[in-house]
């Protein structure tokens, strides 16, 4: 039986793009369940060419190649280094597979990546509009609030000039930790932990979230004036009351399978699945949050682990900024290293063929399937582990302000910036 190379979602995504340039609704489309900028930006798949998708999502591939490079660079790595790291994503094959199968996951790399350049380069307005217009388009990114607002210290300053509005807040704010401060010197754990916040709550973290949540929400504004509730139905709500029972690497599908028909345990298992992940995700964030990179990538690869939902698109979420914490780990590629990849593609090979068995020869696999489901989620958890343990804590900034050459010494000639 020979298998169509187009993904199903692309399908999906082109269906959307033809009721959009018809004057209607892309949720008129089946399974649709994404932003309307998504289809809107695909409709030349309809008055042009249908590869048109697949170009683009391509091309995006290769400005989050240039992304990584750009700051691997300012973090100090030699450029003729720095393309070895690239490689990891540009001449990666499932990347490629992925993208050109018609999935648009690397259009959201982009916006994540250039949202931490920008912001690493001070062009913090900039940077703040893409990070809100990255959670618009995949709800996920909102997981990388705290590693950002954690850059967001002293050593990042002040970079822009702040508006009218901040004013008051920091004039309350310097008077509450005065008061705070000469209250016995902070006398008990309640107005220690209230020194600390008020203390953490600095007017650049407080202007990051007033624009970034900004312009989502004038971007979701403008989609829900277009398509109302079913926008807000399909896009977010859905994911979060999703309860999916076809097979995917998810340690939590057979369970969802199996609980399908009983709305109640379906709840409860629900809950069950998204308190921990967001547990994790949370302490993850809070504990190497002055790390950007490693916090940010240790924050995805944790949250598809424990997604009650995981197809090999969600890898390339963390693989984007996979070459951006492996100058920082301590892990010797022999044997260590080596192990964790191998582990990792042998329990997807493995999952692969119990799911081949299911979906094309109609063998009832599905506990089989589960058991590799599990096994690919230990291979995971190791990884997860062994990185934490090899790590290397780098800061971004120097205390004098400049990012800091982490990772060399920059090419010759090349300044800090």
């Amino acid at each position: 039986m020979s298998a169509n190379y187009t993904d199903i979602d692309y399908v999906v995504f082109t269906d959307a793009a033809r009721f959009v340039t018809l004057g209607s609704s892309p949720y008129e489309r089946a399974t649709y369940r994404y932003t309307p900028l998504l289809s809107i930006v695909l409709t030349p798949n309809i008055f042009l060419f249908k590869g048109f998708g697949k170009c683009l999502f391509a091309a995006a591939d290769i400005v989050v190649g240039y992304l990584i490079h750009r700051i691997l660079v300012l973090r100090g790595m030699p450029s003729q280094k720095a393309l070895w790291l690239d490689a990891l994503w540009l001449l990666n094959p499932m990347v490629a597979n992925i993208s050109t199968r018609g999935n648009a996951e690397s259009l959201l790399a982009v916006m994540v990546l250039g949202s931490f350049y920008l912001i690493m380069i001070r062009q913090f307005y900039a940077g703040c509009c893409v990070f809100g217009l990255s959670v618009h388009f995949k709800i996920y990114p909102i997981i990388y609030t705290l590693p950002l607002l954690f850059l967001l210290d002293e050593r990042y300053g002040d970079p822009v000039e702040w508006p009218q509005i901040i004013w008051p807040y920091q004039h309350m704010r310097l008077a509450l930790l005065h008061l705070l401060k000469e209250s016995e010197r902070v006398r008990n754990m309640v107005q220690a932990t209230l020194y600390q916040c008020v203390s953490f709550l600095s007017p650049i973290r407080i202007l990051f979230g007033l624009i970034s949540g900004g312009f989502f929400l004038i971007v979701t504004w403008m989609m829900y004036q277009g398509y109302g509730d079913e926008f807000l139905q399909h896009t977010y709500l859905y994911h979060i009351t999703r309860k999916d029972h076809r097979h995917n690497f998810s340690v939590w599908f057979y369970q969802m399978y199996l609980a399908f028909d009983a709305p109640i345990a379906g709840k409860l298992l629900g809950v069950a699945t998204f308190v921990p992940q967001m547990a994790l995700v949370a302490t993850v964030g809070v504990a190497f949050g002055k790390d950007l990179f490693f916090a940010c990538f240790l924050q995805t690869f944790v949250f598809v682990t424990f997604n009650k939902v995981c197809t090999s698109q969600y890898f390339m979420w963390y693989i984007s900024l996979f070459p951006l914490i492996l100058p920082s780990t301590g892990l010797s590629f022999r044997w260590k290293g080596l192990s964790l990849v191998l582990a990792w593609v042998a329990s997807q090979g493995l999952w692969l063929q119990f799911a081949y068995q299911l979906e094309f020869l109609g063998q009832n696999t599905f506990f089989s399937l589960w058991l590799s489901s599990l096994l690919f989620f230990i291979v995971n958890c190791w990884i997860i582990v062994e990185f934490v343990l090899h790590h290397q804590f780098e800061y971004v900034y120097s205390k004098s302000g400049r990012i800091r050459w982490a990772w060399g010494m920059g090419d010759s000639g090349s300044t800090s910036s």
